[in-house]
């Protein structure tokens, strides 16, 4: 497929963004994190749901996401394309090159986070947020009314990394911190002047922690 043609589906910017997702009174960020799984989040239901990489369609919670964050090579074929966002262009291009080859096209759009407009963080450092912490940041720039967040757990819930099985081993990676992603998901929340509903007990009592 010729490269102006894929090149036409990038998404630059907010203005861009809004015109693709539509609009929504709320906006559901669900990491991959025990609460995830959350019960109360059956409240919220008709939000727009964005999700991190692609872990969660092994089970069927919140499955039919209008946005993703990845960093993930894995082609994911869904009833319903979400946007895709790829943390760097560096990344996602490559994903995206090798996605073409197997005639995988991304209809709903996509996104490099470190050529959108506003910036949401310096992607070019050693230590970079994670999808879970840019995911966050993009919802609250898009200044909805209601902001869900779980799934978050910095990787602290008792029940393990995710749902479904104590698995422990292994938190951040190098490239990641906790740090980083507090320090993100604090100053988007701040910025916020919208309702926030944190589920995610680790990270909202992280963000507290004087």
């Amino acid at each position: 497929m010729p490269t102006e043609a894929v090149n036409s589906l990038q998404i630059t910017g907010l203005k861009q963004l809004i015109a693709r997702l539509g609009s929504n009174d709320t906006i559901l960020c669900l990491g991959n994190g025990p609460s995830s799984e959350d019960p109360r989040l059956a409240d919220y239901q008709t939000a727009m749901l964005f999700r991190v990489n692609w872990i969660w369609t092994r089970r069927t919670w919140f499955d039919a996401p209008d946005m993703v964050f990845t960093g993930d090579p894995d082609p994911v074929q869904l009833p319903r394309q979400p946007i895709v966002a790829f943390p760097t262009e560096a990344l996602g291009a490559a994903i995206l090159q090798n996605q073409l080859r197997e005639g995988l096209r991304p209809e709903a759009g996509f996104a490099y986070l470190d050529r959108f407009t506003p910036s949401l963080a310096d992607l070019s450092k050693p230590l970079i947020p994670t999808n879970g912490a840019l995911m966050i940041a993009l919802a609250a720039a898009l200044r909805p009314r209601r902001l869900v967040v779980a799934g978050i757990d910095l990787y602290r819930h008792p029940q393990g990394k995710y749902p479904g099985g104590a698995d422990n081993c292994e938190g951040y990676t190098d490239q990641h911190s906790a740090e980083v992603d507090l320090n993100l998901i604090s100053r988007a929340l701040a910025g916020f002047e919208g309702e926030t509903i944190i589920l995610s007990d680790n990270l909202r009592d992280a963000l507290s922690a004087p």
